[in-house]
């Protein structure tokens, strides 16, 4: 491929370092798996040729506007997608990329609109965390070139880049703490079936009881509870069961919430592991026993490295990053 001459490019870094392209890109990119040594081998080559990274070099030498990231969250608002949102930003702008952002609420056709503006705008890559539903529509822009990376949740009908969190396991070790703890009637309770990342969390759950030879009792199973009040309803009508739970994990934290409202209002025997960080006042007020904790601004770095080495090195295999939650609380082991 032919290219400005006298213009440093990711070869000429890697040539100067003595190192392959991908471990150019990754040491630049600041990933996981780079030696130190290598590391301040490859970044004092770069600033010895003044490298600039080849997507923004093109777009500049082209006279167009520098090289844009388009980021698609579920929800602005939401603490969790805003911490993803902060720390793909700080990599994006350490490359001198501009970010656009935008939300789709979960809903599959706000998702389309937003990736269709953003391709109109000419983004040359997109890091989704994705709406449920099938969006293999986005093949002919990856075809084209555009960079698609996927943090939190796969995309569906698409192999992309992608960076999760080991959500089953995360589950599945949350009822063996409860167990270990001596409860034998679990529960659980989630706000939309239709997430990958809750289908994952309930999978865990009944893995967990299967491995404690615990009945899957469909009372103590509550998977559309869309809010908190919802989540309140659900485990009222659980306590108020001849057996009732003496244990619940939460597969979201909105659901939590709910029920440590119903903790507090009754002051039932319940022991709550609640899914990502309890930051509200309910679940601080009412800490649970076990936070298992996917950490957003770690799936954030790591969705907007691979971002960057793609833009660097397009061609390869595509990646799956499965990063193990983390567990804290007074059921820790």
């Amino acid at each position: 491929m032919s290219r400005a001459a006298g213009r440093p490019t990711l070869f000429d870094v890697a040539q100067r370092a003595g190192v392959s392209l991908k471990t150019a890109s990754r040491a630049l990119n600041g990933e996981y798996g780079v030696a130190p040594s290598t590391s301040a081998r490859v970044q004092q080559a770069a600033t010895d040729l003044g490298f600039r990274p080849n997507r923004l070099a093109r777009s500049l030498a082209a006279g167009g506007p520098s090289a844009a990231v388009g980021l698609v969250l579920s929800s602005v608002s939401d603490p969790f997608f805003a911490a993803i949102c902060g720390a793909v930003e700080s990599l994006v702008v350490a490359r001198d990329l501009q970010l656009l952002s935008a939300s789709h609420g979960d809903d599959p056709e706000r998702q389309l609109a937003i990736i269709r503006t953003f391709v109109e705008r000419r983004v040359d890559a997109l890091i989704v965390v994705p709406a449920p539903g099938d969006a293999s529509y986005l093949r002919p822009e990856l075809e084209h070139g555009v960079v698609v990376v996927a943090i939190d949740r796969p995309i569906e009908g698409l192999d992309v880049d992608t960076v999760v969190v080991d959500n089953v396991g995360g589950a599945r070790e949350a009822v063996a703490r409860l167990v270990a703890r001596g409860h034998r009637r679990i529960a659980v309770a989630g706000d939309d079936p239709r997430l990958w990342t809750l289908r994952q969390r309930h999978l865990g759950y009944r893995e967990g009881l299967a491995a404690a030879g615990l009945p899957d009792d469909p009372a103590l199973v509550a998977l559309d509870c869309r809010d908190a009040d919802g989540a309140a309803v659900a485990v009222r009508r659980m306590l108020a069961l001849a057996d009732p739970p003496t244990a619940l994990v939460a597969i979201q934290f909105v659901a939590g919430r709910g029920v440590a409202r119903v903790v507090r209002e009754t002051g039932a025997a319940l022991e709550v592991a609640v899914f990502d960080e309890p930051i509200d006042t309910d679940l601080l007020a009412d800490p649970p026993v076990l936070v298992v904790a996917s950490a957003p601004e770690r799936l954030g770095r790591c969705g907007a490295a691979l971002a960057m080495e793609r833009l660097d090195c397009p061609d390869g295999p595509s990646r799956q990053v499965v990063l193990p939650p983390v567990l804290h609380g007074t059921a820790s082991r």
